[in-house]
């Protein structure tokens, strides 16, 4: 009896000492794999990285209007940035001419500030805070298991449900607010509002884009040439990641990595009760 308590406690060691990033038996180039039982540093660590992107993009926006000349074209400044603010209609006028450069220096700003605080959450997660969200105070509600089906399912229809509000705010931002910028429109290009009358709600029109080769002449999805389709994509676009995200917030996946047949099972965590009475 005490041999088996003995053995059992052993076990349990063991298995504690393999939620850590050096015990996971996977190396630096494994990338999320080293995470497996470290949620609260796998969190970090997306913290993290969204604050280099975030950062980037601020960065390269003070950068570009900083260097910006109103008098000569965004294509001959070499600018990134710039034209897909310009084409969300902001700081820009008929013909295409650019009237300010406020508005770009704000979003650039705004982005500097977020990636600073999320930055910080980063380091929080990674240094600081539980390695597990579970054994924190309030991770409770953001914790994961991947042998938890549910939990699983609904972080990915979390995932899709941002994505969905964004192609619904570009549809809200087109038809109801202050539209975008069409190339086509008279006198060299202008702002204008979507017609809810005019947008490309059929869907044989929309995957037909999806139906062309992405090589050659055909251009696949690059080759929308007008706004009405481009905003009826993503209206679709997010009303269908919407019902999916309803539909993975409800629903468990049919296969989890516990019962799978992939040659991983030595990975997971091993299970302390198990081979005990041999």
């Amino acid at each position: 009896m005490i041999d088996l308590s003995i053995h059992k406690a052993i076990r349990v060691i063991s298995t504690l000492s393999q939620r850590s990033l050096i015990r996971s038996r996977y190396s630096w180039w494994s990338g999320n794999a080293r995470f497996i039982y470290l949620s609260g540093k796998f969190l970090g660590a997306h913290l993290a990285h969204a604050s280099l992107m975030v950062l980037w993009s601020g960065c390269i926006c003070l950068f570009e209007v900083s260097h910006f000349v109103l008098e000569r074209p965004m294509y001959e400044q070499g600018c990134i940035l710039l034209p897909h603010l310009a084409s969300l209609g902001l700081c820009i006028g008929p013909g295409g001419e650019v009237t300010s450069l406020y508005s770009y220096s704000v979003i650039g700003i705004l982005h500097v500030i977020s990636s600073c605080i999320i930055g910080l959450g980063g380091l929080y997660h990674s240094v600081f805070s539980s390695d597990r969200l579970e054994e924190s105070t309030y991770g409770i509600l953001l914790y994961y298991n991947w042998q938890d089906r549910f939990r699983i399912t609904a972080i990915l229809g979390a995932h899709l449900l941002v994505l969905g509000c964004a192609c619904l705010c570009l549809y809200i931002k087109a038809v109801y607010l202050s539209g975008l910028y069409d190339t086509w429109c008279s006198g060299g290009g202008d702002v204008r509002s979507i017609k809810k009358a005019d947008l490309s709600l059929n869907p044989y029109v929309l995957l037909r884009y999806i139906a062309r080769a992405p090589f050659g002449s055909s251009g696949w999805i690059l080759s929308v040439n007008n706004n009405e389709d481009l905003v009826g994509g993503h209206y679709w676009s997010g009303f269908y990641l919407v019902i999916i995200w309803v539909w993975h917030i409800q629903t468990s996946t049919r296969l989890s990595i516990k019962d799978s047949n992939f040659n991983t099972h030595h990975r997971m965590e091993p299970d302390p009760n198990r081979n005990l009475n041999k």
